[in-house]
């Protein structure tokens, strides 16, 4: 396996997050007998998707969460819940990418969306400094696992797709990054195991 570039996931690969967080704190501001709100890693309710690929704005998001899941609450309170799954970056994350950046170019490819970036932007900014190339799914107005935003990846980095290798926490992700030719690693988010095999693959 010939790799010269290292395309890696935010959440779940290099940052902590925790769906059901998120989940449980919307459905507090929920009205009684409101349907449930899906959440989860591989399900979600399309407004959420549609934030993550830039299709709504901020305060178009807001308005619609509101009003689609019955949530009688302030934007504020809206805000603070959609930021609850966001627990901080994996401790060993930093010094991890600083060490492989001298071995080999590093790009990411994130699905988030305006509000969760603006949280994390500055906790966040040291990692974010160490990457050739920050692919962010609003900004793009693409989300995983479209098949066009990996293709978009391909371009920008002047890399052959069988030349990556792309490392994600949700199988789905993995699968299309695979179907155009990219070498995938399925990360498990409770397992720091895949940073080792990384280092030891590339160095």
């Amino acid at each position: 396996m010939n790799i010269r570039l290292i395309l890696f996931d935010l959440g779940g690969v290099l940052y902590n997050i925790e769906h059901a967080r998120t989940q449980y704190a919307l459905s507090t501001l929920q009205s009684l007998n409101a349907q449930p709100i899906s959440f989860s890693l591989e399900h979600a309710d399309t407004v959420f998707g549609e934030f993550d690929s830039g299709s709504l704005t901020t305060s178009a998001f807001i308005s619609t969460v509101r009003e689609r899941h019955a949530i009688q609450a302030t934007d504020e309170q809206i805000i603070n819940a959609w930021n609850a799954m966001l627990l901080g970056l994996y401790p060993d994350s930093i010094s991890f990418i600083e060490h492989i950046r001298y071995s080999i170019p590093i790009a990411l490819l994130s699905n988030i969306n305006a509000i969760h970036h603006d949280y994390i932007r500055d906790d966040c900014a040291q990692l974010f400094a160490c990457f050739d190339h920050l692919f962010l799914s609003y900004e793009m107005k693409l989300k995983k696992p479209d098949p066009e935003i990996f293709r978009h990846v391909i371009s920008q980095t002047g890399y052959p797709a069988q030349e990556i290798l792309f490392l994600d926490d949700t199988s789905v992700n993995c699968r299309i990054a695979e179907s155009l030719g990219m070498n995938t690693q399925l990360i498990n988010p409770h397992s720091r195991e895949w940073l080792r095999e990384v280092k030891n693959l590339i160095i």
